[in-house]
């Protein structure tokens, strides 16, 4: 059979197209191949990453509970756990561990949960409140927001309020959870949790003693009207200088605490709360991961309370690394 130049020409073009749709078909597949693998090896390398940061955990945990067994009476900022160069590297990755004591820090349950008016904690709340510059009346909000009743404190606000707002939420009526409840708060601005976050806590329990080795000068300086910010830096030099402070006692007799009539009630030398902020990469990934963790007084025994895998923070060993290679920065398995 015979064919025309016609006919031949129009079956080359039927080779090319159908040639040409094959070679743009085995392209686009070969494109989502190579996407498939390049995303399953960024989840590997994403899992193994979070893999790293518990691995920090535990290292935090044997910190702890370490050094309960070489000094179970006192934790101070001289111990091995507090150190801010916890930084351990493996292969194609790294973890670095931060450890806080946060009964260092004022506990807001305390306030919360407090049936009666405790002038003492309400007290030294509204002086720290005061000494970093935010209007102490955010705590009638604070009260409201957390009692299960419907009245409203001079200076707070009700499910009425919350209910009023463009994206409208009740008041939670019970304990606090986390600290960042407080940014839902009428009162709360971002400027004013910044600074409280750095001073307070939210606690699984009440009545947990403050670590008077470990609060930063601006707590110790709230839990006495008189005290000044210079002698609260004064204390805190002292218990460095003798790696912490061995009692309540020891504490009170200090000189700049002299005539002041400070009760030992709510104040203590050993924490059982702990909080590690796990900073983990592998190859090019890194996760965060926040860890709250009990330590029981009288065994040592860790329990994890909480964990976050979605809060980003600094750690001064991971700034110190330089302009190093680029890494993706990540939130832990999904």
């Amino acid at each position: 059979m015979k064919f025309s130049g016609g006919q031949r020409g129009a079956a080359l073009m039927i080779v090319l197209l159908v040639v040409t749709i094959a070679t743009v078909l085995s392209v686009g597949i070969a494109k989502n191949q190579y996407r498939a693998i390049v995303k399953g090896s960024h989840q590997l390398d994403r899992l193994q990453a979070y893999f790293y940061a518990r691995g920090g955990e535990e290292i935090a945990r044997q910190l702890l509970y370490q050094d309960f067994q070489d000094r179970p009476g006192q934790d101070d900022l001289s111990e091995e756990w507090a150190a801010s160069d916890l930084r351990f590297e493996f292969e194609l990755g790294e973890v670095e561990v931060l450890i806080e004591d946060m009964q260092g820090r004022f506990n807001l349950n305390d306030f919360v949960v407090e049936a009666g008016a405790n002038s003492v904690l309400v007290q030294k709340l509204s002086l720290m409140t005061a000494q970093i510059g935010l209007d102490p009346s955010w705590l009638d909000d604070l009260k409201d927001f957390a009692d299960v009743d419907a009245e409203t404190r001079p200076a707070g606000a009700e499910d009425y309020f919350y209910l009023g707002l463009d994206k409208p939420y009740r008041t939670s009526a019970q304990p606090l959870q986390d600290l960042s409840e407080i940014r839902l708060l009428r009162s709360m601005t971002k400027e004013g949790y910044d600074r409280l976050s750095a001073v307070m806590a939210v606690l699984p329990a009440t009545a947990t003693p403050l670590n008077i080795n470990t609060a930063e000068p601006l707590v110790l300086q709230s839990i006495a009207p008189d005290l000044t910010l210079d002698q609260a830096q004064s204390l805190v030099e002292t218990r460095l200088q003798n790696e912490g402070y061995a009692s309540v006692e020891e504490f009170l007799q200090q000189p700049e605490l002299a005539g002041m009539a400070i009760k030992p009630d709510g104040l203590g030398v050993q924490s059982s709360f702990f909080r590690a902020k796990i900073r983990a990469r592998y190859g090019e990934q890194i996760v965060f991961l926040t860890s709250l963790a009990f330590r029981d007084a009288a065994t040592g025994e860790i329990t994890v309370y909480q964990r976050k895998n979605n809060e980003r923070f600094l750690i001064a060993t991971a700034q110190q690394q330089g302009d190093g290679d680029e890494v993706t920065e990540t939130d832990g398995p999904r």
